[in-house]
């Protein structure tokens, strides 16, 4: 082989210690209750009318609105430091035009309870608080545990879902095949991420993570060669979390062997990973490395009754202790097992077992608070550990027993509050955000777009706010499901339809008609001259004068009308279409008609050339604008900066749509006007780097992000790249 081989890195488990154990008489499930969760601010609900002058009087009060509630029924306000929560919600409550004022806690779950048949046989669970953590947390697909071992059965029907089969790698065998011969491995990732609530097999901590394994050991042992290459693979993979239930002593390894593997373990940690490892089964003192490395969490075994196993090391290398079970039948972890190539489940024990409690733990506190960094991580294991032994720290147990949901509820990071708006299709995601944004009852008029033809659909964002109605989808030939209902749960008698029947066809308008509904069609006919006639209509509606402001983007490309469809909503602005190097005379005859002058052009010369920003200049009394940047994603950060620069928008609120293919996010714009916010624009498999930087440097903690659309539109792992935004 290429790399000089030193003495097979020992198994957490030894060899004598992986027996394969009968199945105990299974005990019976027990149920766990949740701490008391603090106040994370007030809900203040007002009366009907009254919400104007009471948050007036919370403005004055300095107290800051955290959200507003569904159907502007009254806000979530935050509580300041040093302010008790019980005393300001007795204040708030006296407050007149206050219908009821209460504290907001986490305090609803679902209390989840797994239908595997095996889960009963998983006792380990309710000695860690499994069950009570499961209703907070089941973990996310969005963060990764690599798993360095033995590598992992890769069609075991209980793995298959979690693990991820394009980054495995075995470096015994230098493929990318990390198949497991040996089992170990195979049982470590069941106790992290076996699939739960299938009717099938065992449960795991952290089922709804994704793992990746990574041999660095065969049939029997490993060289440290082969496990440092998979911790700096890890490492540069960018998982959150790394389990080792793998480890030699120091007298193995030599000195320039452990500052090998501390070199790797720092890289590792320099990268933000979380790194568990099991301490050994000796019976004794001495440290096992990884375990022992700094930055490394080092996990000793309990049995079933909570005591020391008695193979487990022990010794100031401990940091924290979890379940690794016990040599009688029955006593032992059971989880996800190979041999000889079948798919099974095996009772084993060792400090092997123990680790990945811990690391799924870990997990579990990445996927809830994604910001939170390996230190937070480690203080909240750490801090809610069950204290064992002696009082405080003690060589046996480290910090005491790992209690998940203790943990989960100590864990606390500054950062956004990420959240999702979608539908099965991008008319039931309009449907969604209208429903989000909009109570019943409280709209006349409301605004009807194509879902195909996506010029309309943008600039009628500005006729939407000024008929403080939602955006609503449609296809060209028939009516979505569902949009009738939304129309009148909305109490709306009147639709505008912006487009001509190319756009919307007659089908459509019949339909609307035939349920009782007026229709109004504004149109022109093309893009341009659409455009132009609902700007023609904002002036008819808003009964301006004039509109000195106007949009002018690119009409033949989208994602720079979509990013001002806010500002075009929220301050009735009109939106006009141009082409990228000539100004159409519908958009040039508009501009003078409604007495615009300060044109803003979105866009880049690339999008909006000289030539129409020239030609707009040439025009009476108009001044020229420019908001832009190097690609879409740029130009709506720019736009949402300059928004929010002129008081249009606050920080508070962030929509997030892709600029990709953005049908689900069309509607987007009138939603975010409503809660004074901006849309950003991202590429839909990573975070655009222009969007994280405008929600990192104009948000705070608590602003909202809304995601506009489901996973096919904007993927988890952009969800999990705004969820680990932090202030």
């Amino acid at each position: 082989m290429r790399r000089a081989l030193h003495r097979a890195l020992a198994f957490a488990v030894s060899t004598a210690l992986l027996f394969v154990l009968s199945a105990p008489a299974w005990a019976s499930t027990s149920a766990h209750v949740g701490a008391h969760a603090p106040a994370t601010g007030i809900i203040v609900a007002w009366e009907a009318g009254s919400a104007t002058r009471v948050r007036t009087a919370l403005s004055r009060r300095g107290l800051r609105v955290q959200r507003t509630l569904y159907g502007n029924r009254g806000a979530v306000v935050s509580i300041p430091n040093g302010v008790d929560a019980a005393a300001l919600t007795t204040s708030l409550s006296a407050m007149p035009g206050v219908k009821i004022a209460a504290e907001n806690r986490q305090v609803m779950r679902p209390l989840w309870t797994p239908n595997d048949p095996l889960f009963s046989a998983q006792w380990a669970y309710r000695h860690i608080q499994g069950a009570s953590a499961w209703d907070v947390e089941r973990g996310d697909a969005f963060v990764t545990v690599a798993i360095i071992d033995t590598g992992a059965d890769l069609t075991h029907p209980e793995l298959i879902p979690a693990l991820d089969l394009t980054r495995d790698w075995d470096f015994v065998n230098d493929d990318d095949t990390a198949d497991d011969v040996n089992g170990h491995g195979t049982h470590v990732a069941g106790i992290i991420a076996a699939a739960s609530n299938n009717a099938i097999g065992v449960v795991g901590t952290a089922p709804g993570v994704k793992t990746v394994p990574i041999k660095v050991i065969g049939t029997a042992g490993g060289s440290n060669a082969d496990f440092v290459e998979g911790l700096w693979y890890a490492a540069d993979l960018g998982v959150d979390v790394i389990n080792m239930s793998v480890g030699t002593t120091a007298g193995d390894l030599g000195a320039g062997g452990i500052a090998l593997m501390q070199d790797a373990v720092d890289y590792a940690y320099s990268n933000g990973i979380v790194m568990v490892a099991a301490a050994g089964n000796d019976s004794s003192s001495d440290s096992y490395y990884p375990g022992a490395c700094d930055h490394v969490i080092s996990v000793s075994a309990t049995d079933p009754t909570d005591m020391l196993a008695a193979y487990s090391n022990y010794g100031s290398a401990i940091d924290i202790a979890a379940p690794g079970g016990g040599a009688a039948s029955g006593t032992g972890i059971l989880s996800t097992y190979t041999i000889f190539g079948s798919h099974t489940y095996e009772y084993l024990f060792g400090t092997s077992m123990a680790s990945p409690f811990v690391a799924a733990g870990a997990a579990l506190l990445r996927s809830h608070v994604p910001t939170a960094t390996p230190a937070e991580v480690e203080t909240a294991l750490f801090s809610s550990a069950k204290d064992m032994g002696e009082a405080g720290w003690d060589s046996k147990y480290g910090h005491g027993m790992l209690q998940m949901r203790d943990a989960l509820d100590a864990i606390l990071a500054p950062a956004p509050g990420v959240f999702r708006i979608q539908g099965a299709d991008r008319y039931a995601t309009a449907i969604a955000q209208s429903r989000f944004g909009f109570a019943s009852d409280t709209v006349t008029t409301t605004v009807l777009v194509s879902g195909e033809e996506f010029a309309d659909a943008l600039v009628g964002s500005s006729l939407a706010g000024a008929y403080g109605s939602p955006l609503l989808l449609t296809r060209s030939g028939s009516l979505p499901g569902g949009l009738l209902a939304e129309i009148k749960r909305l109490g709306a008698r009147k639709v505008v339809v912006i487009g001509g029947p190319a756009a919307v066809g007659l089908p459509v308008t019949d339909a609307l008609v035939s349920a009782g509904l007026e229709v109004q069609p504004v149109w022109g006919p093309d893009r341009y001259a659409t455009a132009a006639a609902a700007a023609e209509e904002l002036q008819v509606v808003t009964g301006a004068a004039s509109l000195p402001r106007t949009f002018l983007v690119r009409g033949d490309l989208y994602p720079d009308a979509l990013a001002v469809s806010p500002f075009a909503a929220g301050n009735a602005t009109p939106v006009l279409l141009t082409r990228p190097n000539v100004l159409p005379d519908a958009s040039r005859a508009s501009l003078q008609s409604i007495g615009a002058t300060e044109v803003i052009i979105a866009g880049s010369t690339t999008a909006v050339g000289t030539a129409v920003a020239s030609a707009v200049s040439a025009l009476p009394g108009v001044d020229v604008t420019r908001w832009q940047g190097l690609d879409r994603y740029e130009t709506a950060a720019d736009v949402a900066r300059e928004g929010i620069g002129r008081g249009w928008a606050t920080g508070s609120y962030f929509g997030v749509a892709t600029g990709a293919n953005f049908p689900e996010g069309l509607a987007g714009g009138v939603l975010a006007a409503r809660e004074r916010g901006v849309v950003l624009l991202t590429n839909p498999l990573k975070l655009s780097a222009s969007a994280r930087g405008v929600v990192q440097e104009l948000g705070h903690d608590g602003a909202r992000v809304a995601i506009y659309g489901s996973t096919s539109a904007i993927s988890k792992v952009v969800e999990g790249e705004l969820m680990r935004i932090r202030y």
